[in-house]
């Protein structure tokens, strides 16, 4: 299913453009690839570089990297095994920071118009760097997360990758708040939440959802824990919880 989503999203969401590559003299062919909200896919680059891609993301690789560099653009969130080549650093460009690399496993979420911007180390090394202030970097070592704390970037120690299994399937959230879970169910399933039930926001909550089993499968188990209702516009693809 994974690899027909892959088609798909080349097929309809694909597109190729000519760019002027920097430090390169020739065009370079760019593809691009837009996920669609409910879906995941797995790419494989020119240079051997695996790459997970979340719902609602979109990736701009070349079809072959220059001599100098590996540069991709992300808007959103994507999982990268990156092909160890000491000569061409690998950069994941966001509109916030790069994220330049040799060699590693790591987890980006970067998606245009919030104010988010996450990279997880799982093993390896990556330099964050930011695209205004050439003052603001830091090199992030395995097993720590560097994220955005009012507009400054701050790191912090990860005990828990369950957040990341996305790349199974699953929607994992651990002391999360009931807006947070929210947000990634209207990521996963293509919705607009609206909550108007305050009292939803009391408390933290830890657990999992298959994204296969569906956003009521979910609202249902949620509702065993939480006094909350809530009612379907289908016709805008809207969910009220009262």
């Amino acid at each position: 299913m994974i690899k027909i989503a892959a088609i798909i999203a080349l097929t309809l969401g694909g597109s190729f453009i000519y760019q002027e590559m920097q430090r390169e003299e020739t065009p370079i062919a760019l593809q691009t690839i837009t996920v669609p909200a409910g879906q995941r896919i797995n790419i494989t680059l020119a240079d051997g570089t695996n790459v997970w891609l979340n719902a609602r993301t979109t990736i701009q690789y070349p079809i072959t990297f220059n001599s100098k560099e590996r540069l991709v653009k992300l808007d959103g969130e994507a999982y990268f095994d990156v092909a160890k080549d000491k000569t061409k650093p690998f950069i994941v460009q966001t509109n916030k920071y790069n994220v330049e690399v040799l060699g590693t496993q790591f987890d980006v979420d970067s998606y245009s118009g919030t104010e988010i911007f996450e990279t997880t180390l799982m093993e390896g090394s990556v330099r964050i760097s930011s695209l205004t202030d050439d003052t603001e970097s830091l090199t992030l070592t395995p097993h720590n997360k560097a994220y955005l704390h009012n507009g400054k970037l701050r790191v912090k120690p990860v005990d828990d990758y369950s957040p990341y299994r996305w790349r199974e399937g699953l929607i994992c959230f651990k002391k999360e708040t009931f807006a947070s879970i929210m947000k990634d169910f209207e990521k996963y399933y293509g919705i607009n939440i609206y909550i108007t039930n305050i009292q939803v926001q009391k408390y933290l909550y830890t657990g999992k959802f298959r994204q296969t089993d569906g956003v009521d499968y979910a609202l249902r188990v949620l509702q065993k824990d939480i006094k909350f209702t809530y009612e379907r516009d289908d016709d805008n693809h809207i969910i009220y919880i009262k």
